[in-house]
């Protein structure tokens, strides 16, 4: 696939994202609506002004309504270790208050699930957030653990933005068994 075709394949998606979201055709760049890049642009500069272009568009869709943005769940990342004696889980979550974090266990599993807030300026003043990396609104995670666990005695701690939940393990117990073969 030479490098035109794959920018307008590129182009191509990111329209059909526009589509999805907001059910109008993303506005042409010209008279033609997949005009070739230009001789005197940076092809990869060129892509990114249309990608853009795009972005800035949705971002006023919106704005003005349309169909608004819909919170989606997301999954903060987590770190598991497994010692001897326990299993550690960090469960990265900074800006997220400690009563909007909600742990829960069942059946050999543990649930966070919770809620991160918009984060607002810093200046304190109510600007509308045009683009943001890290994400908010809902998040959930669901950890299986071994069963040779006390998850009775299970400990979670938020501190710093990253909450800990330690499970002690029973003194030699092991999960790995043989299984007979009928």
């Amino acid at each position: 696939m030479s490098q035109t075709a794959s920018i307008d394949t590129a182009i191509e998606q990111v329209e059909r994202l526009y589509r999805s979201v907001t059910g109008r055709d993303a506005p042409p760049t010209g008279e033609k609506p997949y005009a070739t890049i230009p001789p005197e642009k940076v092809p990869e500069e060129y892509v990114q002004e249309q990608v853009d272009r795009l972005v800035e568009t949705l971002s006023e869709f919106s704005e003005q309504g349309g169909t608004g943005r819909t919170e989606v769940e997301w999954k903060p990342p987590i770190t598991v270790w497994e010692g001897k004696n326990e299993i550690l889980i960090a469960v990265d979550l900074p800006g997220t208050a400690r009563d909007a974090v909600h742990v829960t266990v069942d059946r050999g599993v543990i649930q966070v699930h919770g809620a991160r807030p918009v984060q607002e300026s810093p200046n304190g003043d109510q600007p509308t957030l045009k683009y943001a990396e890290r994400p908010y609104g809902k998040f959930r995670r669901a950890i299986p653990v071994p069963f040779a666990t006390r998850l009775e005695q299970l400990h979670a701690q938020m501190r710093d933005g990253v909450l800990e939940i330690r499970v002690p393990r029973l003194p030699g117990g092991s999960d790995a068994r043989n299984v007979p073969i009928a």
